[in-house]
């Protein structure tokens, strides 16, 4: 990897992690769209995937105490099937697919999100639907939250358990994907070094968005971030097809 792509992993890497670390979450949604204009589609799968997972936790562990325990546990245990389908269709479809799948999944989440108040109901049966397509699209995508986080909105979660719940699933949906990629040898030289670039980034992002998150309205900034993830995943599926 030359000195451009690293830098620019790294950035996009802060850029990514600021919004989740105060919403709880948003990285894989801003992330994605970015980086697979420098990493290419499946590289960035997999890059978003470990970044997430270290970013999540990181979120998750501040706000443990008000995690919904049998509610992520619910999701989490969903998403143990989703998982090796979204794997399957990672390996098997064609690079230029893979992106447009990533741009579809961020466009469609987001603005599903974006017109506020919709939500898909906060019952069990939902809460397994969500799991489950979000570890769909964890594996396939990296982009696994837009179906938590409209899955959350229907339970009505105060803000922060709707941040400990949500990121519990990123992080432990992320370090099981990440898992299953390396296993199927989706893991390269390029990968190593972007992940590399990518942590300093996080880091920063987490830091800075721990010292905002008391300051910013998460109402404009949420509005903010789904500003720039639409915008970044049009050009996403613009571009793969040229």
């Amino acid at each position: 990897m030359s000195v451009l792509p690293f830098v620019l992993t790294a950035v996009f890497a802060a850029l990514a992690a600021l919004p989740q670390s105060i919403v709880g979450f948003g990285l894989p949604l801003v992330l994605a769209p970015l980086l697979v204009h420098v990493l290419g589609a499946s590289d960035t799968v997999v890059v978003v995937n470990v970044l997430t997972a270290l970013s999540a936790t990181m979120i998750a562990w501040r706000w443990r105490a008000s995690l919904q325990r049998r509610t992520a546990l619910t999701l989490l245990g969903a998403a143990l099937v989703g998982l090796p389908v979204g794997l399957g269709i990672h390996v098997l479809v064609d690079e230029n697919v893979l992106q447009a799948l990533i741009a579809i999944a961020i466009l469609g989440g987001a603005l599903a999100i974006i017109f506020g108040g919709f939500t898909i109901g906060g019952g069990v049966r939902m809460a397994i639907a969500a799991g489950a397509l979000g570890g769909m699209l964890r594996t396939s995508t990296g982009a696994a939250s837009p179906p938590v986080v409209i899955y959350l909105r229907g339970r009505d979660l105060p803000a922060a358990a709707f941040r400990a719940t949500s990121t519990f699933y990123l992080a432990a949906t992320g370090a099981i994907a990440a898992a299953l990629l390396a296993a199927a040898g989706e893991f390269n030289v390029d990968v190593g070094w972007a992940v590399l670039a990518g942590i300093p980034g996080i880091i920063a992002g987490n830091i800075a968005g721990a010292a905002l998150a008391g300051h910013v309205s998460e109402r404009w900034f949420r509005h903010g971030v789904m500003t720039v993830l639409v915008a970044s995943a049009l050009v996403a599926l613009v571009t793969a097809f040229v």
